[in-house]
């Protein structure tokens, strides 16, 4: 078993990127695919591909600003509610398309650099989900006394 620190587990969203950053990540990506989709007249299975993980992408804004206003205001809890959702359904998307959606086009090619992003974001995020569904108390914790003695999870 190895031990991991809540803190050093949340770094990354919580201490290094903040929610400006990651808010700032999420609007660069936007922006470009707004941009591809609204000048490459490619059609079909990778348009379609984008559109559709672009949209659920936008859970994460709406996320936030619920968190913001009514939540902890950690950017973590933001990412461990929209997370899931977004990333998972884009896998899922993906299997469907049987991998289709790629090509030398600017559609196809943010199709391939939106999947690096996911599964950077999704390798994270699947250490970060199997903690909070063991031990949901460290999170808790980690939460209410961010600042406080470091809490060790055991994984």
């Amino acid at each position: 078993m190895c031990k991991i620190r809540i803190q050093n587990l949340f770094y990354m969203e919580d201490r290094l990127l903040q929610m400006p950053g990651l808010y700032g990540l999420w609007t660069l990506c936007f922006i470009a695919t707004l941009s591809v989709l609204a000048t490459d007249k490619v059609v079909g299975p990778s348009r379609d591909f984008l559109l559709y993980t672009t949209l659920l992408s936008t859970l994460y804004c709406s996320l936030a600003s619920v968190n913001s206003i009514y939540g902890n205001q950690k950017p973590s809890s933001m990412l461990l509610m929209a997370g899931p959702i977004h990333q998972y359904s884009f896998w899922l998307l993906l299997a469907y398309y049987q991998g289709d959606v790629y090509g030398a086009n600017p559609v196809g090619i943010m199709n391939g650099v939106n999947t690096g992003l996911v599964t950077a974001f999704n390798l994270d995020l699947l250490n970060k989900t199997w903690v909070l569904a063991i031990w949901p108390e460290k999170y808790k914790n980690y939460i209410q006394d961010a600042a406080g003695p470091a809490d060790i999870a055991e994984v």
